[in-house]
């Protein structure tokens, strides 16, 4: 989609493909006054503004729409993180050693909490458990 002016064609491509606003202006002719000429590049810049303006607005409304994809080379980098199978099984781990700190830290404080005859109850169950 190439924007023209209509008088004349002021719109080029880059090599890449995306419109580029040509910023050039006419020189001043022998029949122009100044302020002629002033007058005009007034309307030129204005006419410039008013093209970026519509260009940057464009832009962020096809950017809205786009699907940005990763520029990784890792397998699967452009889907969402959180919704891959790994994540999924890392989250799991974590909760899973979350929940053996939690019992390590309440044997812990059950041990501190024993009685000398009820620690040594204690280790015989544990020296029994660990024979089978």
């Amino acid at each position: 989609m190439e924007r023209t002016h209509k008088i004349f064609k002021r719109t080029r491509k880059n090599p890449i493909g995306k419109i580029m606003i040509d910023e050039s202006m006419r020189p001043i002719s022998s029949r122009e006054t100044v302020q002629d000429y002033m007058n005009y590049t007034n309307k030129r810049k204005a006419q410039i503004a008013q093209e970026k303006k519509e260009e940057f607005e464009e832009s962020l409304r096809q950017s809205a729409v786009r699907e940005v994809k990763s520029g990784s080379a890792l397998f699967g980098a452009s889907r969402n993180i959180f919704e891959q199978q790994l994540t999924k099984d890392i989250s799991k781990s974590l909760d899973d050693m979350e929940q053996r700190k939690r019992a390590k830290l309440e044997v812990n404080k059950m041990i501190d909490d024993m009685t000398p005859e009820m620690f040594k109850r204690y280790q015989g169950h544990m020296i029994a458990f660990n024979l089978r």
